[in-house]
C-alpha cells in the first residue's frame, strides 16, 4: 500500500495517470468524476496545459493527472511526448486508460501498449450508453482476461461504472485486485529481446520491465536510449542486435513488433467483439408498443411473467402444474413435477448418495453421513440452483441484447420513480426471482449511490427459486385438496415480496438526503435478432459469478450444518434430537411457542429450520424431515400446524432473513458490518410484523 504523499503540491494517497486517444471522452470522464479541474498550471518546460483532479473516494484521496491524447507510445508531437515520458517515469501508482467503446477496432492498441509497461493497470470503456444503440456488443469479460486487466464499461453521461473504476483504481494500487503484465509473442524477437534483457540493471529504469525496455531498444525507442544512455555497452548491445535481425528477417524490429501488436489485438477483437444487423422497421413497431403510456407498461409485465413462466416451469413445473391440476390433467402434471431439471438432479443425488452410503458405512458410519450428507448434500444443494440461475440469465440476456430489455426498462421507468427508483431497478427485482445473490450485487448498475442503497436492502424481499420449494410444500400441506387455494396463496405472497421491495426502496429514499428519484438517461438500441454468442456471454457470466460467490458459501455451510446436526455434547450422535442444533433450537423453540402459540414437541424442530433455513432457504423443508425422519410433505403435516399457525409461519419464512450467502453479498456490497446488521435486523422486524 502507498503512503500518503505529495503530487504536484497536493497531498494524495494514490496518483492516477489517465491516459486516452483524443475524443475518447477524457474530459466528460473527469467532469463527472471530480465535478471541477481542481488545479491547472503547465507541465514543468513546456506551454502545455497540466490538469490534475482530487476525488476523495470510500477514505482515499486519489489524484488524477489528465495526461494529453496520445495514440500510442510512439509519440509525433510535444504533448504526446509528455505523455509518454510521465508513463515511463513511474510518477504514478495506478494507471488508468480510457479506450472508446464505439471503436474498439482503433482504441484497443494503446491499453495493449501500455499493459505491456505496467500491470497496475485499469482499462475504462468510455460512451458505453451509445454502443448497444449502434449494435456492438463486447464481452468485457473476455477483454480483461486477454488484456490482464480490469476493464469496466463506464458512460460519463449517465455516471454507470464510475463507482466502479474508482474503487477498482484503488484495489489495484492497493493490490486486493490482481492484475499481470501483458505478455505478446514477438515470435523471432523474443530471443533478441532475451539476449539484451540480461544486460539491464533494474536500478537504470525504474518500474519498467526489463523486457520491455529491450523491446523499445531494439525498436530503436528514443526516449529508452535516453533513459539507458549512461551505460553505452547496452546501446551497442541492442543497436548490434536490431542490425542483425534485419539481415536475418529483411524487417526492422519495429515492424515486426507492431505487426505483432495489430495481430494480437485482432484477436482480441475477433474474441470479444459482435457487430449485429439492425432492423429499423422493427424497431418502429416495437416502439409503438413498448413506449407508448399505457401498452407499455402492460406489455413489459406480461413480458417479464411470460419468461419466468418459461423458466420456472423448466426447471420445476410450476406455475404449469398448478394449471394442469386446475384443468383436470392430473397425470401431466404429475410427470411434469417428476421430469423436470430440478426434480431429475433431485433424483440423481438421491440415488447418488444411497449408492455411496451403501458402500462406505460398512467402512464407518461417520465419514459416510460426512460424504452423502455434507459434502453430495452441499453439492447437490449448490447444482439445484443452477437451471434456473441459468435460463433467467438466457432469458434476460435475449431481453437486453435485442433491444426489448431497454424498451421495458423506459416503460416502467415512471412506475419505479413513485417508489424512488429508476426503470434499471427492473433488473434486480427480475434476478431475485432466481436468487437474491445476483440481485444484490446488480445494484451496481444504479444511477446514484441512493438507489444503490436502495436495492441492497429491497432485494432480499422477494422470493427466490430457493424460498420457492418451502412455498410449494407448505401450500400443499395446509391446503391439501384446493390447487386454486394454493395457487392464490403463492401469488398472494409473490405480489407481497415485490409490494416489499417497492416499499422498501421508497422508505430508504425518503431516509436519504437525496429525496428526488433518479432521473433514466439512457439510448435506447435498434432492435435486432439476439446473438448466441453475446447471450452466452451474459449467461454464463452470471451464472459463474453464483458459483464463485454463492456456490462457494452455500457448500461451506452445508458442512457447518452438518457437523452441528451430527454432533453433540456426547459427540457423534446417531439421531439430530441429540445434536448441538437441536440444543440451539430448543431456546428459539420457546420464542415461537409464545408467538405462534406453537405446540413444544414441535416448536424446536421449526426453530431448527429457521437456522437450517439462514444457510440455505430450500433446507427449511429438508431439515423437519432429517429431524422427524419423514419425508417432506409427512414431516410438515406431522408438525400439527393450524392453518392460521402454517400461514403466519410461512409468511415469517419467506421474508424473516435472506440466506447466509445473500447477507455476505449485502457485506460484499456495501462494505459496512454495521449497514449489514441493520439490512439483516430490518429483514426479521418486518417479517415478524407482517406474520
Amino acid at each position: 500500500m502507498s503512503e500518503v504523499r505529495e503530487f504536484r503540491g497536493k497531498t494524495c494517497d494514490y496518483v492516477v495517470a489517465v491516459v486516452g486517444q483524443p475524443s475518447v471522452g477524457k474530459s466528460t470522464f473527469f467532469t463527472q468524476v471530480t465535478g471541477e479541474l481542481v488545479r491547472v498550471a503547465n507541465w514543468p518546460g513546456t506551454t502545455v496545459e497540466q490538469k490534475v483532479g482530487i476525488v476523495s473516494f470510500e477514505g482515499k484521496t486519489l489524484c488524477l493527472v489528465d495526461l494529453p491524447g496520445i495514440y500510442g507510445l510512439s509519440p509525433t508531437s510535444p504533448e504526446e511526448r509528455i505523455t509518454k515520458n510521465f508513463l515511463i517515469s513511474g510518477d504514478w501508482d495506478v494507471v488508468l486508460v480510457l479506450a472508446d467503446s464505439l471503436i474498439p477496432e482503433r482504441s484497443i492498441y494503446l491499453p495493449i501498449q501500455v499493459g505491456e509497461i505496467t500491470s497496475k493497470l485499469v482499462v475504462a470503456l468510455t460512451k458505453w450508453d451509445a454502443t448497444h444503440k449502434i449494435g456492438l456488443h463486447i464481452d468485457v469479460e473476455k477483454l480483461s482476461f486477454r488484456l490482464g486487466s480490469p476493464v469496466i464499461p463506464i458512460s460519463s453521461i449517465t455516471g454507470e461504472g464510475i463507482r466502479e473504476v474508482l474503487s477498482t483504481l484503488v484495489n489495484v494500487a492497493e493490490g486486493k485486485t490482481k492484475s499481470k503484465l501483458l505478455k505478446i509473442d514477438y515470435g523471432l524477437l523474443n530471443s533478441y529481446v532475451s539476449g539484451l534483457t540480461e544486460l539491464i540493471d533494474d536500478r537504470m529504469i525504474g518500474k519498467l520491465p526489463k523486457e520491455w525496455v529491450a523491446l523499445r531498444l531494439l525498436e530503436g525507442d528514443q526516449d529508452i536510449i535516453n533513459l539507458v544512455k549512461e551505460t553505452p555497452n547496452i546501446i551497442e548491445k541492442s543497436e548490434k542486435l536490431r542490425e542483425e535481425f534485419r539481415k536475418v528477417t529483411e524487417r526492422t524490429p519495429e515492424e515486426i513488433a507492431i505487426i505483432k501488436r495489430y495481430e494480437y489485438a485482432s484477436q482480441i477483437i475477433r474474441e470479444a467483439i459482435v457487430r449485429v444487423r439492425l432492423r429499423p422497421r422493427i424497431t418502429a413497431l416495437i416502439d409503438k408498443i413498448y413506449l407508448h403510456s399505457l401498452w407499455g407498461p402492460l406489455a413489459s409485465v406480461l413480458t417479464i411473467f411470460t419468461v419466468f413462466a418459461i423458466a420456472f416451469t423448466v426447471n420445476t413445473g410450476f406455475p404449469l402444474t398448478y394449471l394442469l391440476r386446475y384443468l383436470g390433467f392430473e397425470a401431466i402434471a404429475d410427470v411434469l413435477e417428476t421430469y423436470n431439471l430440478s426434480g431429475l438432479l433431485e433424483s440423481f443425488f438421491v440415488l447418488l448418495g444411497e449408492a455411496l452410503r451403501a458402500v462406505l458405512e460398512g467402512l464407518n458410519r461417520e465419514l459416510a453421513s460426512l460424504i452423502v450428507d455434507g459434502v453430495l448434500g452441499g453439492l447437490g444443494t449448490v447444482l439445484s440452483f443452477l437451471p434456473l440461475i441459468f435460463l433467467v440469465s438466457v432469458f434476460l440476456a435475449i431481453l437486453e441484447d435485442s433491444g426489448l430489455g431497454p424498451r421495458m426498462v423506459a416503460s416502467l421507468h415512471s412506475f419505479f420513480k413513485f417508489f424512488g427508483l429508476s426503470g434499471r431497478a427492473l433488473y434486480p427485482l427480475v434476478l431475485g426471482f432466481g436468487c437474491n445473490v445476483p440481485a444484490v450485487y446488480q445494484s451496481r448498475i444504479s444511477i446514484d449511490e441512493v438507489e444503490r442503497h436502495e436495492i441492497i436492502v429491497s432485494a432480499p424481499f422477494i422470493i427466490c427459486q430457493a424460498r420457492l420449494v418451502v412455498l410449494l410444500y407448505f401450500t400443499k400441506v395446509l391446503f391439501p385438496d384446493n390447487t386454486l387455494i394454493q395457487a392464490s396463496m403463492m401469488t398472494i405472497l409473490y405480489v407481497l415480496s415485490i409490494l416489499l421491495y417497492l416499499l422498501t426502496a421508497k422508505l430508504v429514499r425518503f431516509l436519504s438526503r437525496v429525496k428526488e428519484a433518479p432521473e433514466l438517461v439512457m439510448e435506447l438500441p435498434m432492435m435486432h435478432r439476439p446473438s448466441l454468442k453475446v447471450v452466452w456471454w451474459g449467461s454464463w457470466s452470471s451464472t459463474k459469478h453464483f458459483l464463485y460467490k454463492a456456490g462457494v458459501i452455500i457448500f461451506t455451510l452445508s458442512i457447518l450444518s452438518w457437523l452441528l446436526l451430527s454432533y453433540g455434547p456426547t459427540g457423534y450422535v446417531d439421531s439430530p434430537r441429540d445434536s448441538y442444533g437441536a440444543i440451539v433450537s430448543s431456546y428459539l423453540g420457546r420464542v415461537l411457542e409464545v408467538l405462534y402459540g406453537l405446540r413444544s414437541e414441535s416448536s424446536w424442530v421449526i426453530g431448527y429450520a429457521l437456522i437450517y433455513g439462514f444457510i440455505a432457504k430450500e433446507g427449511l423443508v429438508a431439515s423437519v424431515s432429517q429431524l422427524t425422519g419423514l419425508a417432506e410433505e409427512e414431516a410438515l403435516g406431522s408438525l400439527g400446524l393450524n392453518i392460521p399457525q402454517g400461514v403466519s409461519l410461512l409468511i415469517f419464512m419467506m421474508f424473516y432473513v435472506p440466506c447466509m450467502a445473500t447477507v455476505a453479498t449485502v457485506y460484499q456490497e456495501s462494505k459496512s458490518l454495521k449497514f449489514t446488521l441493520g439490512v439483516t435486523a430490518y429483514l426479521i422486524l418486518v417479517a415478524l410484523i407482517i406474520s
